[in-house]
């Protein structure tokens, strides 16, 4: 008796003409491209907010500390406070878009930013006295710092999502990012200038640490909402 022959039809995939692979690749790079520039728009005002006020202290928590050289209004902006929060948002970001995406957002915000107080300082180069601007010693330290940090939370993030307690990839990359933007803004802004800009850094950071903890609440709540895309772990 004849063993039974059994044909299995195979069917040949579908092959991608040229046209369709690239109509498919420029949906994917108009997508990406879309999602940077909202990201950036929602980053930009937090950094050009910081830009235009790196200058004007904090006044409020003088009357707390008795030494004038440790008076807080020396070292705290209003600028700072606005970068401090920035950096949770970054946090959020890259939660929800991965660090490559996050680090894009960065950049163009930045430079969005840039660009924006630049052609603000252009127009109103006129009215402006000499004493009016910040010290270019002091912008730079102030954005190098800031740029460094969320970059550094952002790789941190990214090494540390997926896996453990929910709240350890969050408070680990703030602290992380809070602790090189002032290792690296205070001895670069005020160091040979005869203040007291350790006593400044070792406040500043305490400040941020307080900041980092305070953002948990936040992160636990948006969780469910800001779900990590496909491809990237996070609790």
């Amino acid at each position: 008796m004849e063993a039974a022959t059994t044909v299995v039809e195979k069917r040949r995939p579908v092959k991608e003409t040229p046209a369709q692979r690239l109509a498919r690749e420029t949906a994917a790079f108009a997508a990406a491209l879309g999602r940077m520039a909202l990201l950036a728009a929602i980053l930009s005002p937090v950094l050009l907010w910081s830009f235009l006020t790196v200058d004007l202290p904090v006044r409020s928590f003088d009357r707390l500390v008795d030494t004038p050289a440790l008076k807080p209004s020396l070292w705290l902006s209003i600028g700072g406070l606005a970068m401090t929060g920035a950096l949770p948002l970054v946090i959020l970001v890259t939660r929800r878009f991965g660090g490559d995406e996050a680090s894009r957002a960065v950049t163009a915000a930045w430079g969005v930013s840039a660009v924006a107080t630049l052609a603000g300082l252009s127009y109103l180069a006129p009215f402006l006295e000499s004493h009016d601007m910040p010290s270019v010693r002091f912008v730079a330290a102030f954005v190098a710092s800031a740029m460094l940090g969320q970059y550094v939370a952002i790789g941190m993030y990214d090494v540390l999502r997926g896996g453990g307690v929910w709240w350890r990839a969050p408070l680990f990359a703030a602290l992380a990012g809070y602790g090189v933007q002032t290792a690296i803004y205070f001895p670069a802004a005020h160091a040979g200038a005869g203040a007291a800009w350790f006593n400044w850094m070792v406040t500043d950071y305490a400040l941020k640490t307080f900041a980092a903890f305070a953002f948990l609440p936040v992160y636990f709540l948006l969780r469910k909402t800001l779900r990590p895309r496909g491809g990237y772990g996070g609790r």
